[in-house]
Order: structure tokens, then C-alpha cells, then sequence
């Protein structure tokens, strides 16, 4: 995928659970990468309706973190897996993604509904060595095993 250029607007959408340094290294990434970065921060509702399980931090808050970054020029919800939706709300020329979607099912239709709108999608480096699931997982462990 071709990089973006000076006076491009990225979208960066995401879930932004339990706030991590994947999360930052992503978002870093992408204000690199264009003049004007906007976040969509998933709603409770379309996490549900994507992942199958409530975020552990409610929306408002995880909106309250990531616009308090100092690279993010504004901060939206993001309604669902649809990023057409998130475009028409909110043009943008460009949407970066972590590249663990790339060759993927869901990589190849977000690359065709972009290009439906006009907007093209680069991936940037995923942070494989901590993520929201991995969080979870690691809780669920501790929450289990009784102290002592």
C-alpha cells in the first residue's frame, strides 16, 4: 500500500480497551503518516456486536483517554465494522489499520469499501507482544487462581 502525503486526514478505528502500548505505538504510527489523525473509538454496542463481550473500560472513558493524546486532532465514535459509515461521518483519505489484518478476509473487504469511497487503507505494525485479548486472558488467569 502506497503511504500517505502531506495534507491527508487518517482515521485510525479501533476498541481501545484497556489502553496499551499497542494502542499508542499505532496511533504514533499514523500521525506520522498525515497531517490530521482522527480516532474512532468504538462504541460498548458495536464492540458487542463485533467481538461478542463488553469492553472492560466504558466508552466515554476510553474516549476521555485517547483524546487526551497530544498527536490525536479529534476523537469520534466509531459505530460499527462498517468503516463506510465512519467515512461518511468523517472523511477521511486514508485508514490505518495494525498488520495483522493484511491478507486477510477482513483485511481485503475493509481494502474494497475504502476504495468504494475514495480512501485507501495502510497497514502498520501490529505489537504482537501485548494486546487487549491478551490482557484478558492474563486477567481471567489471575481472577481464577485463588491467592494464597
Amino acid at each position: 500500500m502506497k503511504d500517505a502525503v502531506a495534507g491527508e486526514v487518517g482515521y485510525v478505528p479501533g476498541g481501545f480497551d484497556m489502553f496499551h502500548i499497542g494502542h499508542l505505538n499505532i496511533l504514533r504510527a499514523a500521525r506520522a503518516r498525515c497531517d490530521r489523525l482522527v480516532v474512532g473509538v468504538a462504541t460498548d454496542d458495536s464492540l458487542v456486536a463485533m467481538k461478542g463481550r463488553l469492553p472492560v473500560v466504558p466508552h466515554a472513558e476510553r474516549l476521555e483517554i485517547v483524546s487526551s493524546l497530544r498527536f490525536v486532532d479529534d476523537v469520534v465514535p466509531d459505530l460499527g465494522a462498517d468503516k463506510r459509515l465512519a467515512w461518511r461521518a468523517n472523511r477521511f483519505d486514508v485508514l490505518f489499520k495494525g498488520d495483522d489484518w493484511l491478507g486477510t478476509a477482513k483485511g481485503d473487504r475493509l481494502e474494497a469499501e475504502m476504495w468504494e469511497v475514495g480512501a485507501r487503507v495502510i497497514y502498520l505494525p501490529y505489537t504482537p507482544s501485548t494486546s487487549s485479548t491478551m490482557l484478558r486472558a492474563f486477567l481471567a488467569e489471575a481472577l481464577a487462581t485463588p491467592a494464597g
